[in-house]
């Protein structure tokens, strides 16, 4: 019976080893994936900003390949749109580019599994209904993406019931919450439409993908494993061993060796 208690310690000694390395492991997998994630919404970024950049020196109307709904010619725009902005200033790209690098990392990093499924979906989906239903002018720039990412986090959180996801919401309505009024026809110039539809096309998304992709998994307590642990020892044939002093279980012997 020494020896036995010796063989608990030791086990437990080691056990503690081992959950104290996979959690130092756990840490710095954690700070690489923070950049890793950020690596592809930074490279899109860049990219806007370089077609921005060529467009504004050079002027060269890029503002013609953006959307033009119900045209045949219009149908580039449902690629090349989000990449597009307006040359007039640079309030358009500016206010974009906070956004959309925030949005997208949050993506990539809190639901990296399906984060270019939501990514294209958001691109292709939301562009595709602007040229089906949007007022006849050319409709260019990010902000239909950034409004589906801003949705489909926020709403993907709600639909997931997960306090993790939930505090993203949080997030996301705190730092764009505001964004709600995009959606309605309140200047010309700018296309409520494409926000509308990339808002419905997150939302959709958000319900669609409610149990799929997501970084985190569901908590499983303490008391939770220990109750999963004795139901599997006791079908093996293992008797629990209970400290009499403290009532908690202090290990498992196999009722042969008794």
């Amino acid at each position: 019976m020494f020896l036995r208690k010796i063989k608990v310690i030791q086990t437990q000694n080691q056990q503690n080893l081992t959950n104290y390395l996979n959690l130092r492991m756990n840490r710095k997998q954690s700070d690489g994936s923070i950049l890793k994630a950020l690596e592809y919404p930074f490279i899109l970024l860049v990219l806007m900003w370089v077609v921005f950049l060529a467009d504004y020196i050079f002027p060269i109307d890029l503002y013609k390949f953006g959307i033009l709904p119900r045209n045949q010619s219009g149908l580039w725009g449902i690629l090349f749109s989000p990449l597009i902005h307006s040359t007039s200033s640079f309030s358009h790209i500016i206010n974009n580019s906070p956004p959309f690098l925030i949005l997208s990392w949050t993506l990539f990093y809190f639901y990296k599994k399906i984060a270019w499924q939501i990514l294209g979906i958001s691109w292709i989906v939301g562009g595709l209904f602007v040229w089906i239903a949007a007022r006849s002018s050319f409709h260019i720039g990010m902000s239909g993406v950034i409004y589906s990412l801003a949705f489909f986090l926020f709403f993907s959180g709600v639909f997931r019931k997960e306090i993790k996801l939930m505090a993203i919401s949080l997030f996301v309505a705190f730092l764009y919450g505001s964004m709600i009024w995009g959606i309605f026809p309140t200047k010309v110039d700018i296309s409520f439409e494409g926000h509308f539809f990339g808002a419905l096309v997150g939302s959709l998304l958000a319900y669609y993908y409610q149990k799929d992709g997501a970084t985190f998994k569901k908590k499983v307590y303490e008391w939770e494993k220990e109750e999963a642990l004795e139901k599997e020892m006791l079908a093996k044939g293992y008797k629990k061993i209970v400290d009499p002093e403290t009532g908690f279980t202090v290990h498992y012997e196999s009722i042969e060796e008794q």
